[in-house]
């Protein structure tokens, strides 16, 4: 008994992909994106290429990177702030033990004609002329000369890195906080020192917000 032969089990399944005709204008060309193949139902239809994108799949993908790009910049800006903030607070306790050393020798704290009020709501700005005065006055009496680059004619009692003192004002340069603002300085001689940074804020509101060497209420 002889066993008939069966066709092939893809030429079996597929067999009417070889009847399906093309669209008018639609190229089977194996790289064409848009060749025809055949559905369910044996009619064909486009084939669109898998690596293509629609429209509104790129709008999501935008949107989303957009929503991760603001929380890290976001995120970056509070770690910045925060960073400034630690800073300013270790500066002003290095200023305070180094105003302490001072007095030891000198019995008197640095002083100046001219120094900010910080109980004063017109005194809250430290690009005013008294805020850079009385710092350069302080940066002075700690440092042992009244500019950087120069070496002490007298004890020196702090060591300020450069990012601390601004230079380009002249003589006498002036110790500076975290925002570039002249750190705040209020002395008679006699009475502990008030220092202080504005951190930035250049109104009264934000007179809270400041970074201070005595307890704020």
């Amino acid at each position: 008994m002889t066993t008939p032969t069966l066709p092939p089990f893809h030429q079996k399944i597929f067999s009417h992909a070889k009847s399906a005709t093309p669209a008018k204008g639609v190229s089977l060309a194996k790289n064409n994106p848009w060749r025809l193949y055949p559905d369910s139902v044996g009619a064909s239809r486009p084939l669109r290429d898998p690596s293509a994108f629609t429209l509104i799949e790129l709008l999501a993908v935008i949107t989303i990177i957009g929503i991760l790009a603001g929380l890290t910049l976001g995120a970056a800006g509070a770690v910045r702030r925060h960073g400034a903030t630690s800073t300013a607070k270790a500066e002003i306790a290095a200023l305070q033990a180094a105003c302490e050393r001072y007095f030891a020798d000198n019995a008197a704290y640095p002083t100046t004609n001219s120094m900010p009020d910080p109980s004063s709501s017109q005194d809250v700005d430290p690009n005013l002329a008294k805020y850079k005065s009385s710092s350069g006055a302080l940066f002075t009496a700690l440092f042992g000369a009244n500019q950087y680059n120069l070496p002490p004619a007298s004890k020196r009692y702090f060591e300020p890195k450069p990012a601390m003192v601004e230079t380009n004002r002249g003589a006498p340069n002036y110790l500076k906080d975290p925002w570039n603002g002249a750190y705040g300085y209020n002395s008679d001689g006699t009475n502990a020192p008030l220092i202080w940074s504005t951190a930035n804020k250049t109104n009264a509101s934000g007179t809270n917000q400041w970074i201070t060497s005595w307890p704020k209420m």
